[in-house]
């Protein structure tokens, strides 16, 4: 079995993704130590739970240690058969991480998957649906995937308890072979979009937060305003920045005791911080590219310094796959080079 340390890095839960994908692809059983060292709250956690439990049963692992709290986990995979699979996290946890979990091992399998996942669709510590639908699906398309996401119910974290509905996407992958791309040069701005998802709340909240966005972001802006029913308040402010050979989606969310402004200041700072950049790889596609570029063995794109997150990927995909990683200093940038 192969050795992870679980607290190397940025010790988070990607490491245990990535991991979970890689043994699939790969056939290589792994044992990870230290589960989420790097969190609050360290071990297995309800979504990262089922995180386990899709990818065994996508190909047929035997697991050993999978339970709330465990900080311990071995995974032996068998090779990839399921073509149908059903998911719970019976919370709000993320529903777009279970995704991130299966996505390309299912691409690799070639066998279609139809996934629906039930949980979170928008949730401070991940990627809301439409960053994947949007901005990361389109360039897995280019490599060659038969990849779709739908969003049929919305559901927010912290979310309430109380609730006995939760929100679901459903994912479908046909077949494909990743092919390897370069994304390495940007056009001007085509369009700007703002998008306000409220629940709960006064209208006057997603006014002020536009009213903001308008006063920050230069050019013609697109506006919509959502009003949701859920169980609870709920507040999501989305800029997405349309360019020649690049696209970025930013997310902001309210809280009890937060002020619509900062919701909207801390959305705009992040947008026009990835506008001044100039890159067409924003830094969470940055890191949600390596695995699939990985597998394509080949591509280049150009981003910001990598972060944290993305660096810790980079290792955890060493331990599974033999193929060169390099990324090199190109100004106040860097270009990623893989294969």
């Amino acid at each position: 079995m192969l050795d992870i340390d679980g607290s190397r890095g940025e010790g988070g839960g990607q490491i245990l993704r990535t991991s979970l994908a890689l043994a699939a692809i790969t056939g290589k059983a792994f044992a990870m130590r230290n589960v989420r060292a790097g969190r609050a709250k360290p071990g297995l956690r309800r979504q990262h739970l089922v995180c386990v439990h899709a990818a065994a049963q996508l190909c047929g692992a035997t697991v050993h240690g999978a339970s709330v709290s465990s900080k311990y986990l071995e995974f032996t995979p068998g090779p990839i058969a399921a073509r149908e699979l059903d998911l719970d996290i019976g919370s709000p946890g993320s529903t777009t991480l279970v995704v991130q979990t299966i996505l390309v091992p299912a691409i690799v399998g070639g066998l279609g998957l139809r996934a629906t996942i039930q949980g979170g669709t928008h949730n401070p510590m991940a990627p809301p649906f439409e960053f994947l639908e949007r901005v990361f699906l389109p360039h897995l398309r280019a490599m060659g995937a038969d990849v779709a996401l739908t969003l049929d119910r919305y559901g927010f974290a912290p979310g309430d308890p109380r609730a006995t509905g939760h929100g679901q996407l459903t994912l479908t992958v046909g077949t494909g072979v990743l092919q390897p791309i370069e994304l390495l040069s940007v056009g001007e701005v085509r369009a700007r979009r703002a998008t306000v998802l409220t629940a709960r709340l006064p209208t006057h909240v997603a006014d002020r937060e536009l009213a903001i966005v308008r006063a920050r972001l230069a050019g013609p802006l697109e506006t919509a305003v959502r009003e949701l029913r859920a169980p609870a308040p709920a507040n999501v402010l989305m800029l997405e920045l349309e360019r020649d050979g690049g696209r970025e989606l930013v997310t902001s969310f309210g809280e009890k005791g937060k002020r619509a402004e900062l919701v909207a200041e801390e959305a705009c700072t992040e947008a026009l911080g990835f506008l001044d950049a100039n890159v067409p790889v924003g830094v969470h596609l940055a890191d949600q590219l390596l695995l699939p570029l990985a597998i394509a063995r080949g591509g280049r794109y150009r981003c910001a310094p990598l972060s944290l997150h993305a660096t810790t990927n980079i290792e955890t995909i060493r331990h599974f796959l033999d193929v060169p990683i390099e990324v090199t200093s190109d100004g106040d940038a860097v270009i990623v080079q893989v294969g």
